[in-house]
């Protein structure tokens, strides 16, 4: 008589279920998206102080480029302007942006 165990049949090695491979790719998806999502959202802050800066650095700008003269007065601004934003960007792009840690 021969007697087979369903369950000893069911723990082997070989009957083990595989991994969920969409199950898997789901889950990094998800992971992803929020990663994004964060990170936009730091971006948008970072980039509205960058323009709350700029703007409340424009009046000394002004005053400025009015004791130089008036032909420097319209060309120091965006000078000022230009050279802040790619500084900013410069520095904002070579470093990443540190995320929390999300899990």
């Amino acid at each position: 008589m021969d007697r087979t165990d369903p369950l000893a049949d069911f723990f082997v090695a070989e009957a083990a279920p595989s991994v969920d491979r969409a199950f898997r790719v789901g889950v990094m998806e998800k992971i992803a998206r929020r990663r994004l999502r964060i990170e936009l959202v730091l971006r948008l802050c970072a980039g509205l102080l960058l323009v709350i800066g700029l703007a409340l650095m424009a009046p000394a700008v002004q005053g400025v480029a009015e004791l130089l003269g008036r032909d420097l007065a319209t060309v120091l601004p965006v000078v000022a302007v230009g050279i802040g934003t790619a500084s900013l960007g410069h520095a904002w792009l070579t470093r990443p942006i540190a995320l929390p840690r999300l899990f």
